[in-house]
């Protein structure tokens, strides 16, 4: 079997940003013909037997952040959309109740497999429709279409092949010695600016990485060295965190992993995660040619609609 894996939210919401002056309509409309059409162009390149869409629900990560629990107070993506006016944030909240009308149609009216389940993200969703049929099936291979790097630590598994869908070029690991283990060490030492994840050891050097991830003395010194919170942009104070607070490395390190390596999830979000995958699975939709066109009208997707046919085998399939 041959699985097409898409990371659609991400091509969605991508539209929004580039098109955000357009009406509600027009724009959910141009970020509906960009899914489709990049669905069917990697859809007619690669020829699976089976094409899988995930979206984004919000997620646990997130309600984790939230807790007392979480040792950084900085929750999980909450730097996302600050800078948007009110005028942006409320047109945004309309776009995504467009986008929820296209993933039921996705779901309902075509054959296309969408995974999506409240506290789960795409990412989760990815890697565990991986694991699952990686596991089941010895032959199975997988194209992941995903513009988050995150998601090279899939290349752990010979059957995945990870692409690109701004370039259609494959993601490897050249930059990490071609070393899964030695991508996500790094990662989880770094963290992530974009999701709002702090950095375990802020400005470590790239050098003594690599002497850490090689050497166990190494790491160990590493992993057990303390650090003092500054008030920085990149690790902004807050109440409970204020400036001067003092980390340790592994501490924070073990955090960086339970929310950022896919293998690491809380044991109830990976039960969560089969479930959903496998429901899906047992009951995709049937495509409605007369749904799918009412679809396109409303949107005013009149080229998708003139060249329907091109699409039917992946809507069908």
């Amino acid at each position: 079997m041959r699985y097409l894996i898409f990371d659609i939210s991400n091509i969605l919401y991508r539209t929004f940003y580039a098109n955000k002056g357009d009406d509600d309509i027009t724009l959910a409309g141009l970020a509906q013909h960009a899914a489709l059409t990049t669905l069917n162009k990697y859809f007619k390149e690669y020829k699976p037997n089976k094409v899988v869409m995930t979206f984004d629900r919000p997620n646990w990560r997130k309600d984790y952040t939230k807790t007392d629990k979480c040792l950084s107070k900085r929750i999980y993506k909450g730097n996302r959309r600050q800078k948007m006016t009110p005028a942006e944030k409320a047109k945004y909240e309309v776009f995504c109740e467009h986008l929820d009308e296209f993933e039921n149609m996705m779901k309902v009216h075509t054959s296309v497999v969408c995974l999506a389940a409240p506290l789960l993200e795409a990412d989760d969703l990815m890697a565990g429709f991986v694991q699952v049929y990686d596991a089941l099936d010895d032959e199975a291979e997988f194209i992941v279409v995903t513009a988050d790097c995150d998601m090279k630590q899939l290349l752990e598994y010979p059957s995945v092949r990870l692409i690109d869908p701004a370039t259609g070029k494959d993601r490897d690991l050249s930059d990490y010695e071609n070393d899964v283990g030695l991508f996500m060490f790094e990662k989880c030492l770094r963290g992530d600016r974009g999701d709002n994840v702090m950095s375990a050891y802020p400005r470590v050097r790239r050098t003594r990485i690599l002497k850490a991830y090689h050497d166990d003395f190494e790491l160990n010194n590493l992993l057990n060295e303390t650090w003092k919170h500054p008030d920085t942009e990149e690790h902004p104070i807050n109440e409970e965190r204020p400036e001067g607070t003092v980390f340790r490395v592994k501490d924070v390190f073990k955090e960086n992993m339970l929310l950022m390596d896919l293998n690491s999830q809380p044991e109830h979000i990976r039960k969560l995660i089969v479930k959903t995958i496998v429901k899906e699975m047992e009951d995709p939709g049937r495509y409605s040619h007369f749904h799918f066109l009412a679809f396109l009208g409303k949107y005013k997707m009149e080229k998708v609609a003139r060249q329907l046919e091109i699409f039917i085998p992946l809507l069908s399939s």
